[in-house]
């Protein structure tokens, strides 16, 4: 009865031993895999780590990059104001000198006549005889006959007919919106220019500016 009893005991002994070790290889094999996962996990967890740090520099560097393309726009855009500034004054500074520049007065034809001489008025001596019936008439000099009228959108030629003159009449007339051959027909009948296409090329350059 006694050895019955060890027996028993001791095949129970051995089956709790067994399980035992079947539960330590299985909590072992857990623990391996537990941290073959882990391990895995930590890997991947790098690698994005590593790809986000990359793209975060890209990011940055092409924000750097458009933030120089901005400045430099932003400097060429504010040179364009400055010059369209500049422009704009001198074309102002233009129209008040054309305004500002006196109109010549119109010379009467009959002032501009030598007087007639005194009929009744004797000779002097030494004088040549005064002209009889039969002698030929005498030279009266003819006025000059005035300039065609110059067109409605055009100023008057200044006094002296200078190439300054002939500039401020010349952007006169193309800010009044005259063809250039128009300015040129005219420049040529009241001033006497070296070289005209320079100054016309000046003048509607500055006036479609």
């Amino acid at each position: 009865m006694t050895e019955g009893r060890q027996s028993a005991a001791a095949a129970a002994s051995e089956r709790v031993r067994a399980i035992l070790e079947a539960a330590e290889q299985s909590a072992a094999e857990l623990r391996t895999e537990a941290a073959q996962e882990i391990d895995a996990q930590l890997e991947r967890a790098e690698a994005v780590a590593v790809r986000l740090s990359e793209r975060a520099g890209q990011i940055e560097q092409a924000l750097q990059t458009l933030s120089d393309s901005i400045r430099e726009e932003l400097s060429a855009l504010k040179a364009d104001l400055e010059e369209l500034r500049a422009v704009g004054e001198g074309v102002a500074e233009t129209r008040a000198s054309a305004a500002a520049e006196p109109e010549p007065t119109e010379r009467d034809p009959a002032e501009s006549a030598p007087p007639e001489p005194d009929a009744a008025e004797p000779a002097a001596v030494g004088d040549p005889p005064a002209p009889t019936s039969a002698d030929p008439p005498a030279y009266t000099p003819v006025p000059p006959a005035p300039a065609s009228a110059a067109p409605a959108s055009a100023s008057p030629a200044p006094a002296g007919d200078g190439h300054e003159g002939a500039r401020v009449i010349a952007l006169n007339m193309a800010l009044n919106g005259s063809p250039r051959e128009e300015t040129a027909r005219y420049l040529a009948e009241n001033f006497e220019l070296e070289n005209a296409d320079a100054l016309l090329d000046e003048v509607y350059a500055r006036a479609s500016g």
